[in-house]
């Protein structure tokens, strides 16, 4: 019997959010190995959609407790071609670096997920967000209430990074003053473009729910990107309970 054979093999779905986008923000991962099913989640005050994708399939891939040959579900195209293209391992050898002058974002969360990729054989598959695949709904579900519950962690390694980016524009352009975190908050707005795909955004009401328990706010509406899918939920629709 082969090595490979031993491996355990896992199913994992993933997705992550932040509502707005940065802002307070939350990951879901499902785990599927034969009979066996776990889900995770976590929320965080002050972060971005990017990063809590990527921290989801971190956490999932942490949760393993021995080398597992795993297919990874993301319906994030900058986690799945970071991967699968190679970027994150050109970033690496390049001292994290796109380009000259172009530092790579979320290094913090970079370097934690090499750590524990290279412990698995991992396949990455990219689905479209929001298509009715069961599991990937779910990882959404989870992801949006974990943005909604109480005493949310810091994303330290985010804040830690947004000081440097404002740090190095303002180093490199003397005088001009580097985006405020207001000014990130207000980039998504309606007509505005999605992150991952360029597309124009469009105006969607939330389903009506009865508040969860601990719940303290909701969103009356939210953007939604009819290229893949994700959606954006802005500080206007956001309304206390």
């Amino acid at each position: 019997m082969t090595q490979e054979s031993q491996h355990e093999r896992v199913i994992i779905y993933t997705d992550g959010a932040a509502e707005p986008n940065p802002g307070p923000g939350g990951y879901g991962v499902v785990l599927i190995a034969g009979s066996h099913r776990k889900e995770l989640s976590g929320g965080f005050r002050k972060t971005t959609n990017n990063r809590m994708e990527l921290m989801a399939v971190i956490v999932g891939l942490e949760s393993l407790k021995r080398p597992c040959r795993v297919t990874l579900y993301s319906d994030s195209k900058y986690v799945v071609d970071s991967v699968s293209r190679g970027s994150v391992m050109r970033w690496q050898k390049k001292n994290w670096y796109r380009a000259p002058g172009e530092r790579a974002k979320n290094v913090d969360l970079w370097k934690r997920f090499l750590e524990v990729f290279q412990k698995h054989q991992v396949e990455f598959r990219w689905v479209k967000g929001h298509a009715g695949i069961l599991e990937n709904e779910r990882c959404d579900e989870l992801a949006v209430a974990a943005v909604q519950g109480y005493d949310l962690a810091e994303d330290t390694g985010y804040i830690e990074e947004l000081k440097l980016t404002q740090s190095l524009a303002a180093d490199s352009k003397p005088g001009d003053s580097s985006p405020s975190e207001s000014t990130l908050d207000s980039i998504h707005h309606e007509n505005g473009q999605c992150r991952k795909c360029q597309t124009a955004l469009i105006k969607k009401d939330t389903k009506k729910k009865a508040p969860q328990p601990g719940q303290a706010f909701c969103y009356d509406w939210y953007l939604f990107c009819p290229g893949c899918g994700t959606m954006y939920m802005v500080e206007a629709a956001k309304r206390t309970l």
